[in-house]
């Protein structure tokens, strides 16, 4: 298989899943409304949020079980499985009755189908970079920004269906977009069948520098990366889910202008975020990523209570505005993040420790940011409280990953010096 053709048919599954992952949580209102049906709006959307937090209670144990599949026996057949796993689950909540058909029935199984699919999550999203990164050796940056480019371009698709469907308003056209997804989801496995294994992982194995617990050793060897990954992975779970999709939330309840605005606002941004990946990783490889990541960093520190606050205007130009910033910051630190975080992993632990480490960050802070945000605006009447979380979670971030870049740094000087001497 080609280069191009690799990028494609891995690239292709990840964006099926981030696209359904956004529709699901951009329709949070209105499948609070038809599987959560209470008297409090905004404790219908609670729930619902709390079926996304619960799909990402599982993406851990999807990255320990596929991770460890990964660097003992391949990239390629986890990368099937999982995608498999996914648009199993992706049907189910297709065709699920709605709580007025079956009562709370609907409400368990969608809870269920959501986990299944947060356990295949697991173990594609992070997968994808390695295989990606380890396909394409000359442009490092570029080949680990597909993922996110497959990522954000899902989110702009899953931003524009919950436009389409908000805008129609037909009783069950909330359904097309999961089955739609499921089946296209067939058609990206039929394609991976064809997938070659990279060239790092048949050399580790012939070589026998594989590991038989590929977790513990990247525990043992690899905890900078793992430490990186982690506070990589915190950032993009709160800045994304907060500048994005919370940020609808807060401008149709907050700001008070349509949804269908708001979505058009957000696809916006999501599309002006999707262009900039791949060119800011082009740029990213023929100067310093890791410093142009941590421009990114330091952009979301001291700009994302500007972005939030953009949001409760109730002006669309001062909402487009906000998603325009949200989107370049996004994109600097997506061109870069993923290559950067892989490089610190050995070939035999690269799967199972940026896919654990990723995913157990991503469960906490994915999972609960609209929980938070939601308690911050809704409950505590801190319309601030966003901005100034996304801004924390950066600042964070920029001291972890500088840290480890420096540290990196000075053991490679001192490992010089030595050759030298």
């Amino acid at each position: 298989m080609n280069l191009k053709k690799g990028i494609f048919v891995v690239s292709f599954g990840t964006l099926l899943e981030w696209a359904e992952f956004t529709f699901f949580a951009y329709m949070a209102d209105y499948l609070s409304r038809i599987f959560f049906p209470a008297d409090d709006p905004d404790f219908a959307r609670l729930k619902i949020y709390g079926v996304f937090a619960a799909s990402y209670l599982m993406r851990p144990a999807g990255a320990i079980f596929f991770g460890h599949i990964g660097d003992r026996y391949g990239r390629k057949p986890p990368m099937i499985a999982s995608l498999l796993l996914m648009a199993a689950a992706t049907f189910a909540i297709g065709v699920l009755p709605t709580y007025e058909a079956i009562g709370a029935t609907s409400s368990v199984l969608l809870v269920l189908f959501r986990m299944i699919q947060g356990f295949a999550v697991g173990g594609e999203f992070n997968g994808a970079t390695v295989l990606l990164t380890e396909y394409d050796k000359r442009r490092p940056f570029l080949a680990g920004s597909w993922t996110s480019f497959a990522s954000s371009t899902g989110m702009a698709f899953g931003a524009l269906m919950a436009t389409i469907v908000s805008t129609l308003n037909y009783a069950n056209l909330w359904r097309v977009p999961f089955l739609l997804s499921s089946v296209l989801a067939i058609v990206a496995i039929y394609l991976r069948k064809d997938m070659e294994e990279t060239e790092d992982f048949r050399i580790a194995k012939e070589s026998k520098s594989l590991f038989k617990v590929p977790l513990i050793a990247a525990w043992k060897h690899n905890r900078p990366g793992l430490l990186c990954a982690a506070a990589l992975s915190m950032f993009v779970s709160v800045y994304v889910y907060t500048g994005n999709i919370y940020y609808r939330t807060v401008t149709v309840n907050v700001g008070g202008i349509a949804p269908e605005q708001a979505a058009l606002a957000i696809t916006i941004g999501v599309g002006l975020n999707t262009l900039l990946i791949p060119i800011l990783a082009t740029i990213a490889d023929r100067t310093n990523g890791h410093k142009l990541c941590f421009l990114g960093l330091f952009a979301a520190l001291t700009l994302s209570p500007l972005i939030m606050h953009l949001a409760t205007t109730g002006d669309f130009r001062f909402v487009l505005i906000g998603q325009l910033v949200y989107g370049s910051i996004d994109a600097i630190v997506s061109a870069t993040a993923f290559t950067i975080l892989t490089s610190y992993f050995k070939t035999g632990t690269k799967y199972s420790g940026t896919s654990f480490a990723w995913s157990i960050t991503t469960a906490i802070f994915g999972g609960s940011a609209l929980i938070v945000n939601e308690f911050l605006t809704g409950h505590m009447k801190l319309l601030f409280g966003p901005g100034m979380y996304m801004s924390l979670s950066a600042l964070i971030c920029l001291i972890v990953v500088v840290r480890v870049y420096r540290k990196r740094k000075r053991i490679e000087t001192s490992e010089f010096s030595t050759v030298i001497g």
